[in-house]
C-alpha cells in the first residue's frame, strides 16, 4: 500500500492522537484512514477477482476442448469442475455426443453464473475506488477551505 501525504505536510498514517491537531488536520487524518480502508478492501476484491478470472479461463478452455474433441484428461477436468467450481452430476465419460453436450451444458451454466459474479465484483470494486477518491477529494476540499479561511481572517486583521 502506498503512503499518501497530504497538503499539510505530514504523514497522516502516523498520527496517533488528536492532541495539537487543527480541525483540518483531524479531518484529513480521518479521511486518509477511511480512504486506506477503502483501498485495502478494493485490493482484496482485486485479488479475489484475479483468482475468479483464472477459474473462468480454465472452465472456458475446458468447454472448448470438449467441443473440439481435444480434451486430454476428462477425469482431471471433471475433478476440478466438481471440487473447485461445484458442478454436480457431470458424466463419468465423454463417450458420445449426448454426454459431451450434457457436460457442456452443465459447465456453461456454471460459467455464466461465474461471469455474472465477476461483473458484479467489478462493479463493487469500482464503487470502492470511487468512495476512496471521494474521501480524498472531500479532505482536500476541507483543508483548502480551512486554509483560505485562515488567510481571509488574517487579511481582515491587518
Amino acid at each position: 500500500m502506498s503512503i499518501r501525504v497530504s497538503e499539510i505536510g505530514g504523514n497522516l498514517y502516523s498520527i496517533g492522537s488528536v492532541e495539537g491537531l487543527t480541525f483540518a488536520q483531524m479531518i484529513a487524518a480521518v479521511s486518509v484512514r477511511a480512504a486506506a480502508a477503502y483501498e485495502a478492501a478494493s485490493l482484496a476484491k482485486m485479488n479475489m477477482m484475479s483468482f475468479s478470472a483464472e477459474k473462468i479461463r480454465r472452465i472456458s478452455d475446458c468447454i472448448s476442448a470438449i467441443a473440439s474433441g481435444t480434451l486430454a484428461s476428462w477425469a482431471k477436468e471433471r475433478a476440478f469442475l466438481e471440487s473447485e467450481v461445484g458442478i454436480p452430476n457431470l458424466p463419468e465419460k465423454l463417450d458420445g455426443y449426448p454426454a459431451c453436450m450434457a457436460a457442456i451444458d452443465a459447465i456453461k451454466a456454471s460459467l455464466d453464473a461465474l461471469t455474472h459474479k465477476a461483473q458484479e465484483d467489478m462493479i463493487d470494486m469500482q464503487t470502492l475506488i470511487n468512495r476512496r477518491d471521494m474521501v480524498f477529494n472531500v479532505s482536500t476540499s476541507v483543508v483548502r477551505a480551512t486554509g483560505l479561511s485562515k488567510m481571509n481572517t488574517a487579511a481582515h486583521l491587518r
